[in-house]
């Protein structure tokens, strides 16, 4: 039954390529990423990068994943993510040349069965090693891989036998183009399609021209992932999914047009004669000029989509929702600007029980496009149910952060980070447990009850005005470091002077009021101190993140 074989050999292959991938994803995780981040500053830098990484990988799909979440989380400017996703259609073509070399030159099914014994039997018994288990994964994949691939392969030229295939042969490549487009957007592997072209065209069942043909649809197919995980996806992802989708349109029709017609030409001037060969070295070479082509306009082609996606409407996504939690680097930038942006709520909630308009600062308003969604109207209470949502969110992110792999520093700067967004929150707390305490003192008739109301009113006008402006302007450690000691040294000194002037107005006059008058000054500074010391924290753990 060749058709139901080559399905079972297609099924084999597509798991093979998975655990390949999950094998070697697990071993170069952590310096693939690092990589991915310090190694894209050029435009050959991004471009190399992603023809590298997607070589190790053996998957196109997972490089792209990490560079969504690095470019969500604000690690990878678009320019470089695109150069390293059109680099990553480059190195996808690798795979050809291994199976072209290997998978049709050799017996699989005599180097598979063993490869997959062994690698079945470590996989087994190093369970609790996690390195020697991804290598035995890794390796179990490409036997499986080179099983299911033997089993398409054998398949395949048992048709000719058995079925006059000549009726398939003589359509358009129009056809092939389109049933390479289908076929891939299906089973969603250009890689997969590009092993069945290969067998087909070993078993002399397609020519050379249409399985060119059939591979041009099956690279323009793979754009249909993007395209459908897109479709909600943030607005980063939208534009990485635009670029991939114009490049490979652009680079497959230019193909299709311009190329396909001079493969017997490019073939005879390369002097390859094997047409395996010749199937590989097109599907190389037509990427390859697509990324010659795009290179010098990398720049421009990223301004351009910036401009077309700046008048979409405004992104209603977090950033927790844009930045996947498997991968650790990207999902701690996303948790530590979440924390950012949750302090500076509290901060502004800290203004408004006190009746001040945070949202009306010269310093909000010059960064109000940052800041949309973070700082509004809205009255405390409901600023301060907003801030625990937020809060929520958070934990629950960080509890999938904390069953991915982490490093010591990873674990312990997601752990600082978790416990100064309750610090943060603590604060606010403390503010909103004598809210009804500072309506009193704003309704009250007695004279040292509004001095203090207007005093703890200015002081938290500077503090706070001067705590935003340490976060959101850009400044050198050390200065923040004084700043936030003087903030803290201006807080004790308040907190004297306010129960210094309790005590004195109490001495005077008879005062009532004097218990909840000092229960406030003990709330309004144990509130600063703790925001104070949050943002210290929030700080020092990014600085040792960093270092």
């Amino acid at each position: 039954m060749p058709p139901l074989n080559f399905i079972f050999g297609l099924g084999i292959f597509l798991f093979g390529m998975s655990q390949l991938e999950k094998g070697i994803h697990r071993l170069s995780d952590a310096r693939l990423k690092g990589l991915l981040r310090s190694s894209t500053n050029t435009t050959f830098g991004s471009i190399s990068m992603g023809v590298i990484s997607t070589a190790v990988l053996q998957s196109s799909s997972m490089v792209s994943l990490l560079v969504l979440a690095f470019a969500s989380a604000g690690l990878l400017p678009l320019v470089n993510a695109i150069g390293i996703i059109l680099g990553a259609n480059l190195g996808t073509t690798i795979t050809g040349w291994i199976v072209a070399t290997i998978g049709f030159k050799m017996d699989l099914e005599a180097m598979a069965i063993p490869l997959m014994g062994i690698s079945s039997l470590l996989l087994v018994l190093m369970k609790n090693r996690s390195r020697a288990n991804s290598i035995a994964l890794a390796f179990l994949g490409i036997a499986l891989l080179l099983f299911g691939l033997g089993i398409m392969k054998t398949s395949m030229e048992t048709i000719p036998q058995q079925w006059d295939v000549s009726v398939l042969r003589g359509h358009h490549p129009v056809v092939y183009l389109l049933f390479g487009i289908a076929l891939s957007s299906l089973i969603q592997s250009s890689s997969a399609v590009m092993m069945m072209a290969l067998a087909a065209l070993n078993a002399d069942f397609i020519t050379l021209q249409e399985a060119a043909s059939l591979v041009i649809g099956a690279d323009l197919g793979t754009t249909s992932t993007t395209i459908l995980g897109s479709i909600y996806g943030s607005v980063v992802k939208r534009k990485l999914a635009f670029a991939h989708c114009s490049f490979n349109f652009i680079v497959d029709i230019s193909a299709f047009l311009l190329l396909l017609p001079l493969l017997p030409q490019l073939l005879s001037l390369l002097q390859i004669t094997d047409p395996l060969y010749g199937l590989v070295a097109f599907h190389s070479i037509m990427n390859l000029l697509g990324v010659i082509v795009f290179a010098p306009f990398l720049r421009p082609f990223a301004n351009w989509i910036e401009k077309i996606f700046s008048s979409g409407k405004p992104q209603s996504q977090s950033l927790l929702e844009q930045v996947p939690a498997n991968v650790t680097d990207a999902a701690l930038v996303a948790v530590k600007d979440t924390v950012v942006s949750i302090a500076i709520q509290a901060a502004c909630n800290a203004m408004k029980i006190f009746s001040l308009q945070p949202e009306k600062m010269k310093l909000i308003i010059a960064a109000r496009e940052k800041l949309d969604g973070i700082v509004t109207s809205e009255k405390f209470e409901r600023a301060y149910e907003n801030l625990k949502q937020n809060e929520g969110a958070l934990l629950q992110y960080s509890a999938k952060i904390q069953s991915q792999p982490l490093d010591e520093t990873q674990a312990r700067a997601l752990e600082s980070y978790c416990a100064t967004t309750r610090s943060i929150i603590y604060s606010n707390k403390t503010l909103k447990d004598i809210s009804r305490d500072l309506e009193d003192l704003k309704h009250s008739n007695l004279e040292s009850s509004k001095s203090l109301l207007d005093k703890h009113k200015q002081f938290h006008k500077e503090t706070y005005h001067k705590l935003l402006e340490l976060i959101l302007k850009i400044h050198p450690n050390d200065y923040i470091s004084e700043e936030l000691e003087g903030l803290n040294n201006l807080n004790e000194k308040h907190y004297e002077e306010m129960n210094s002037l309790v005590y004195s107005q109490a001495s005077l006059a008879k005062n009532e009021n004097i218990s909840m008058q000092l229960n406030v000054n003990h709330e309004v500074h144990h509130a600063t101190k703790n925001m104070l010391l949050s943002i210290t924290n929030l700080i020092a753990t990014q600085n040792s993140v960093l270092g």
